[in-house]
Formats: C-alpha cells, sequence, structure tokens
C-alpha cells in the first residue's frame, strides 16, 4: 500500500512540474559583449531550477532559498548576487504561473503583440522594465531591460515534459 501511495505522489509531482528547453542571450552593455546560453528550466508551484549543460551550472529556487552548483558543488553567492537571482526568478515563477498578479507589482502596457511591464516595486533599483510575447497564451520569450542597460532574453521552447 504504501509503494502505491509513494508511486502516486511522484506521479503527482511530476504532472505539476513543467520543464521547457531555452535560450537566453545577455548583453552586458560595460563590456560591450553578448553571450549566448542554452539549458532547462523546471517550473513548479513556488519552485524554480535551471539547468545549464555546457557549463555544468546549476540553480534552484524554493521558499525564499537558492542553491548554485557548478559541476556538482555548491558555491556561495553573496548577499547581493543571491539576492538578485532570487527576485528574477521569484518574477519568473510569477510569469509562468500566473500573471493576474503582476499588476499588483507592476504597471502594465499592451503595445502590439508585446506585454510590458514597468516594476512598481524596489525591483525598479534594477529593472526598467520587462518584455513579454506570448504565442496562444503561452510565454515565449522574456526580455529583462536593466538599469545599468544590460538586457536579459531568454526564449522558451517547447515544453520537454
Amino acid at each position: 500500500m504504501i509503494k502505491y501511495i509513494l508511486i502516486l505522489s511522484c506521479l503527482y509531482a511530476s504532472l505539476m512540474s513543467k520543464s521547457y528547453d531555452f535560450v537566453e542571450y545577455r548583453y552586458i552593455d560595460a563590456l560591450d559583449k553578448s553571450i549566448k546560453l542554452e539549458g532547462k528550466i523546471t517550473f513548479k508551484k513556488d519552485y524554480l531550477s535551471v539547468f545549464y549543460p555546457k557549463s555544468k551550472k546549476f540553480l534552484e529556487y524554493q521558499n525564499d532559498n537558492l542553491i548554485y552548483k557548478e559541476n556538482d558543488v555548491e558555491i556561495s553567492l553573496n548577499e547581493m548576487q543571491s539576492q538578485k537571482i532570487m527576485q528574477y526568478f521569484e518574477i519568473l515563477i510569477l510569469l509562468h504561473n500566473d500573471d493576474s498578479y503582476a499588476s499588483e507589482i507592476f504597471e502594465i502596457q499592451k503595445k502590439d503583440n508585446k506585454i510590458i511591464l514597468i516594476p512598481q516595486n524596489e525591483i525598479k533599483d534594477y529593472i526598467q522594465y520587462i518584455e513579454l510575447n506570448k504565442e496562444h497564451k503561452e510565454l515565449k520569450k522574456i526580455i529583462f531591460f536593466l538599469q545599468n542597460a544590460d538586457k536579459i532574453t531568454i526564449e522558451i521552447d517547447n515544453e520537454i515534459y
């Protein structure tokens, strides 16, 4: 009996999560340099993990806790780095799970086929605005325009499981 409950619990957990392949482009204004990263992103309720296979980097965020690993070795981040990453991850979780809450922390503007989110709380210190592109109600691209003129673009590919 316990075996069946465990199997059902694992099945339920896997059904409640969604994973996607993605491509991330980072433009670093101070260096006038662009970087392309490919990875897998997994969403669950109040959970996000990102894995970059080529560089063997893994980030996991859950319950206000961020874990960062390189080559399966946990790496310590300073408080500011950690807080910025957690804010980005919280935004990604919000936009993936239920973007109706977004109106509480962003001014929302619709332009052409894009949704522009302008931060209204402390994240405006880091982010000028966020541009969303959706196809058939599925989030396909997120662009973070940062206050320091850097830009992070995330293109979400097909769901992989």
